[in-house]
């Protein structure tokens, strides 16, 4: 068993590296699928009790991680260049199939109050205002300032604690995420810097956020992810829509669409069989 554990670390490290950089995958809902979720928000959100028990699994989680992250962005990076606007549709495609699993989430058997709704509205919204900021000040740079990157990291470090949140759907959809992709692949410390402080600042400062508002009020958290997600998608669509040039584009966005709808589908039922696995426990 000792030895089968750090084995294990490894991999699940490896996974959530990648998840973290596939937009319309979330970090969070694969570490509920894998079993790590509630340790992984309990060490961080009450670091002086657990940390130095859980040391080498946090340690390896976050080495890994980064590794995975990279090797994500190498393919990507490549992808990005050729196929913007199909991985755009492909990823919506695929986050919006997991809309159903964050609602099942948030589902406690009681009727939604307004709270709720409203919560899922504000979620909506506020996609709907970050895009309007996009395409006002960020879409159009290819190189996104300082502000804009700690930004991006903070956005990554909340969703990485937000089970149903994509926080590279997010960041498609504030129109940087092919700065960063390119920027991570170079190992630009430009980039890689403010990423890393905003990163830092979202997982420091929210982990206790969002542990306290998924305990106390979870059906409206749940609420406002949905809205966020949905948010997400339709923006990225949006998107991708105004982008689309030639009877290529639109043959290739069929074909990406299709292959979304695949992974949305395997996504879907590996999350609802983690979540199964999680009421039976």
């Amino acid at each position: 068993m000792k030895v089968a554990e750090p084995v294990k670390n490894v991999v699940i490290g490896m996974i959530l590296g990648m998840s973290i950089m596939l937009p319309g995958v979330c970090a969070a809902t694969i570490a509920v699928v894998l079993g790590v979720y509630d340790r992984i928000i309990r060490d961080l959100s009450k670091p002086s009790q657990y940390l130095k028990e859980d040391f080498w699994f946090i340690v390896t989680i976050i080495v890994v991680s980064i590794i995975g992250v990279y090797l994500t962005v190498k393919c990507l990076a490549f992808v990005i260049e050729s196929y913007e606007v199909p991985l755009m549709l492909f990823f919506a495609t695929a986050v919006g199939i997991q809309i159903p699993n964050i609602w099942r989430g948030a589902d406690d058997g009681e009727k939604a109050t307004g709270y709720n709704i409203l919560a899922l509205i504000v979620g909506f919204v506020l996609m709907v205002f970050v895009f309007f900021i996009s395409i006002t000040s960020f879409d159009q740079v290819s190189s996104p300032g300082p502000a804009a990157l700690v930004l991006a990291g903070a956005i990554y470090g909340i969703c990485i604690l937000s089970p149903g949140l994509s926080g590279s759907t997010i960041i498609m959809a504030l129109g940087l995420f092919a700065a960063i992709v390119t920027g991570l692949n170079a190992l630009d410390v430009q980039v890689i810097l403010p990423l890393v402080i905003g990163l830092a600042v979202g997982i420091i400062i929210f982990s206790k956020v969002i542990d306290h508002f998924l305990t106390r009020n979870r059906k409206s958290s749940f609420f406002a992810i949905i809205g966020l997600t949905a948010g997400s998608v339709v923006m990225v669509t949006v998107q991708a829509l105004m982008k689309i040039d030639s009877s290529d584009t639109v043959i290739q966005c069929i074909l990406a669409i299709a292959a979304g709808i695949l992974l949305g589908l395997i996504a879907y039922r590996m999350t609802r069989k983690g979540a199964q696995r999680q009421m039976k426990a």
